[in-house]
C-alpha cells in the first residue's frame, strides 16, 4: 500500500477501475486481495476532470520512470488494465501491488507497496507520458 498522501485519479479512471472491479467480482478465478487494494485505494481518490488532472500525475496507460529505492535499479513502465499487461516487459497491471501503489501519485513521490520479498519502495522520476496531458483518455 501507499504511505497516506493525498492520490488524484480521474473521473473517467475512477469509472473504469470501478467497472472493471465489480466485473471481475464476478469472476471466480479473480484475486480478492488485489480488488480490494485497488477499490480501497480508489476510494480514498480526490476525483479530478481528466482535463485538469496534473500532467505530471501517475493515471491509467501513463509511462513512468522510477527508481528502486532498494536496489537503485531505475525502469521505465507503463500503467494498465489486467487483460493488457503482460504482453510486454514495461507494462504492469493496476491490480499489481506496484501498479496500485503508483496510481495517483505525481513525480518526486516516493511509494512503498508489499511484494513476496517484503515491503519496496520506489520514487516516480518522471512521467514520460499521460494520456490526458495529451487530449487522450478525456469521456
Amino acid at each position: 500500500m501507499k504511505m497516506e498522501d493525498e492520490i488524484l485519479v480521474s473521473k473517467v479512471d475512477y469509472s473504469k477501475l470501478n467497472s472493471m472491479i465489480l466485473n471481475l467480482l464476478e469472476s471466480s478465478d479473480s484475486n480478492m486481495l488485489e480488488l480490494n487494494r485497488l477499490n480501497i485505494e480508489i476510494k480514498r481518490a480526490t476525483l479530478v476532470d481528466p482535463w485538469k488532472i496534473h500532467p505530471q500525475c501517475v493515471t491509467m496507460n501513463s509511462i513512468v520512470k522510477l527508481t528502486h529505492l532498494g536496489t537503485g535499479a531505475s525502469e521505465t513502465i507503463r500503467l494498465v488494465y489486467p487483460n493488457e499487461s503482460g504482453f510486454t516487459e514495461k507494462t504492469i497491471s493496476v491490480l499489481s501491488p506496484l501498479g496500485c501503489a503508483l496510481l495517483g501519485y505525481s513525480k518526486g513521490h516516493t511509494v512503498s507497496f508489499n511484494t513476496s520479498e517484503g515491503r519496496q519502495r520506489v520514487i516516480i522520476d518522471e512521467i514520460i507520458f499521460q494520456p490526458e496531458a495529451h487530449g487522450e483518455d478525456l469521456q
